[in-house]
């Protein structure tokens, strides 16, 4: 039956996964070395889970020991702020306050990006990396918290124009003591990680002996996976197959959700059948019997959602392709031998699926729709 002998290689990669499935494998609850400082200013050592800065902004989860079965929760209520053994610092801010009595305040941790004269400090709300920032001079003690541009729409003369608000350029200055906002390093600001962090960073190096500059590099982390996958449909003459090796990027504390991808596919394609001098009366041409692919993805996005055990993603990227054709030379509808050819082209490259976590590392379901079929592809991700 040609569609059972299709499917025969995907039906073994799903039996495969379902025994995996089956198996007993667990969220990995990473705690990791730390303190806290609490409202008394007293410091307590031992361990806290490891989240995203989203997911800390709200409350801890705090552990004496490791082997401790019990875990305590703490919000920005009740203690003034923590630190991850790696450098990782984060402090209590007030983000609201009606002016009556300081309980009426709403505090939440934010993670400290530099320390000198100005510390500067970010808010990421959630997930999807939506933040705020916190300037303190630790000289003058002016604060202020910066918030995202909003955009206005402006109408004139039967126009409508666009036009951001700059009030986080005017509390930067303000914090700074700087009243030269036609300055071209205000023209050049904007609201991100890296150019008020660059700004930040070049006031404080003019005051390094008073204030010693502190700059927390965020970390990333490196994930592989290898994949291996068949066509949905082929005839049984055929062999055809596909290898890849991703690689992502990811800031581990800013998201789990997104990361930088990069990689490297093969596919191939061959057949059996021989030339069939029957098929055609007369023929004089090519004819292709081997087709090998190698498929270079230097830049791309990887996204998944915020499950835990069983995680869908996509990823999509460009790259250049090699393809590499062994053709049969046919004269006179007779095969006198064959030859080989290269051509260049971009590749767009995209791919659905599901990690299934087992331990620390995924079991990897994929299907990548290509020039050569749709494949269903299988492998691990470490």
């Amino acid at each position: 039956n040609h569609f059972l002998y299709s499917m025969k290689i995907p039906t073994f990669y799903l039996c495969l996964l379902l025994m995996l499935i089956g198996q007993s494998f667990y969220a990995q609850n990473e705690y990791k070395p730390a303190y806290i400082i609490t409202t008394e200013q007293d410091t307590i050592q031992g361990y806290i889970q490891f989240n995203v800065d989203a997911e800390l902004s709200e409350n801890i989860s705090f552990k004496k020991n490791l082997t401790d079965a019990a875990v305590t929760s703490y919000n920005p209520s009740q203690v003034v702020g923590f630190n991850f053994e790696n450098g990782r610092t984060f402090k209590r801010m007030k983000v609201s306050n009606n002016n009556k009595i300081a309980q009426d305040s709403s505090f939440v941790f934010a993670k400290q990006l530099v320390k000198g004269k100005i510390d500067l400090l970010v808010w990421r709300k959630d997930r999807n990396n939506t933040k705020d920032y916190f300037v303190i001079n630790n000289d003058s003690k002016r604060q202020a918290r910066l918030i995202k541009p909003k955009k206005t729409e402006i109408k004139q003369d039967g126009k409508t124009y666009s036009r951001k608000d700059t009030k986080f350029k005017n509390h930067l200055a303000f914090v700074k003591h700087d009243l030269n906002l036609e300055s071209r390093s205000y023209e050049k600001l904007k609201f991100s990680d890296n150019s008020i962090r660059k700004e930040v960073i070049a006031f404080n190096e003019e005051s390094q002996k008073e204030f010693p500059l502190t700059i927390y590099k965020e970390p990333y982390d490196y994930t592989y996976t290898i994949l291996v996958g068949s066509p949905f449909e082929h005839e049984q003459d055929e062999l055809r197959f596909r290898l890849a090796v991703y690689r992502n990027k990811t800031f581990v504390e800013k998201t789990n959700q997104f990361s930088f991808l990069s990689g490297v596919v093969y596919h191939h394609y061959s057949h059996s059948r021989g030339w069939d001098s029957e098929k055609y009366n007369s023929f004089n041409g090519t004819s292709n019997y081997i087709w090998q692919m190698l498929n270079i993805i230097p830049v791309g996005i990887h996204f998944q959602t915020n499950a835990q055990q069983v995680i869908p993603y996509g990823h999509f990227g460009v790259g250049a392709a090699a393809l590499m054709m062994t053709d049969y030379i046919i004269e006179d509808n007779i095969n006198v031998g064959d030859q080989k050819e290269f051509v260049f082209f971009p590749t767009l490259n995209v791919g659905v699926g599901l990690k299934i976590k087992v331990k620390s590392n995924y079991i990897v379901t994929e299907i990548t729709p290509t020039m050569n079929g749709v494949f269903f592809n299988a492998g691990y991700a470490f």
